[in-house]
């Protein structure tokens, strides 16, 4: 499974069918109950933001919605899965990101990959640059003094 950084990526408002991926991550984990409503929330355009809500659950409607922003071919389906898992879990467990929430969410297949995604890729979601994946030590950087053949 690749976990790519984010490169400029424009958002693309038909490239993920969102109520597809939902009906994944219904029939994996959550087949005892209802399939909830979902949609893509509003775009707010910001060049710089400190935070980003990637997704929501509204316990009055029981709809999720997910961040506009991660409608991109350069987001992986298993990141945007990731949170409609962990949405549909506030619709399970309620509101508390307690220890049997996140005991839960650690049963989303790609969790792992998720954060590691996520980790990589956030400060081009909050319209930052993003970091270096790999930078150099000063040991690499030196020419080496010692020669294998």
């Amino acid at each position: 499974m690749s976990v790519l950084p984010l490169v400029l990526c424009p958002r693309d408002d038909s490239f993920y069918d969102l109520e597809a991926l939902a009906a994944e991550v219904h029939r994996e984990y959550f087949k005892g109950q209802r399939m909830l409503p979902i949609r893509w929330g509003q775009q707010i355009n910001r060049k710089r933001r400190r935070s980003i809500r990637l997704g929501s659950y509204d316990h009055r409607s029981s709809e999720i919605r997910i961040h506009p922003s991660l409608n991109a071919p350069c987001v992986p389906r298993y990141f945007i899965q990731s949170i409609i898992h962990h949405e549909y879990l506030h619709h399970v467990l309620g509101p508390n990101h307690n220890r049997r929430f996140h005991a839960q969410e650690r049963r989303y297949r790609f969790h792992r990959e998720s954060k590691l995604w996520l980790k990589r890729n956030l400060p081009l979601l909050l319209g930052r640059k993003p970091k270096p994946l790999f930078r150099p030590s000063r040991e690499a950087a030196a020419p080496s003094q010692m020669a294998l053949f």
